[in-house]
């Protein structure tokens, strides 16, 4: 439904309501009945100011944008950092275990040499009791 100039005057005379009828008056395109005028001065000054706006906003933009960028690195140096220490602590744990299970094996070798130390000595001295026995037989029978 299209509203024309005259529903708007019969509505205005309806109503009797003065917005409605200095509303009704206007040309159609034109804006507010009254317009604050700026002298060329003031104009110069304000797109002067807009630009300086516009300059800082976009310096603004710039610096956030440099900032994220740099946070975004810095959070990349982290991980790496963190992913190489992690590398490091798994090396060194396996070094302690191979380390570990090279110490127990010395000592398990150590423990066998000792133990067959052990076992040569007895039958050394086992020989040398039968050698001083078989030899004082011998004496005693060469004796009788």
């Amino acid at each position: 439904m299209h509203i024309t100039p005259e529903k708007i005057k019969e509505a205005a005379e309806a109503l009797e309501c003065t917005e409605l009828k200095s509303f009704m008056f206007q040309e159609p395109t034109a804006g507010p009945l009254t317009k604050p005028r700026r002298s060329s001065r003031s104009t110069g000054r304000s797109t002067r100011g807009s630009r300086r706006s516009s300059r800082r906003s976009h310096r603004s933009s710039r610096r956030s944008t440099h900032r994220s960028h740099r946070s975004s690195r810095r959070s990349r140096r982290s991980t790496r950092r963190s992913r190489r220490s992690t590398r490091r602590s798994r090396r060194s744990s396996r070094r302690s275990r191979r380390s570990t299970r090279r110490s127990r094996r010395s000592t398990r070798r150590s423990r066998r040499s000792s133990r067959r130390s052990r076992r040569s000595s007895r039958r050394s001295r086992r020989s040398t009791r039968r050698s001083r026995r078989s030899t004082r037989r011998s004496r005693r029978s060469r004796r009788s």
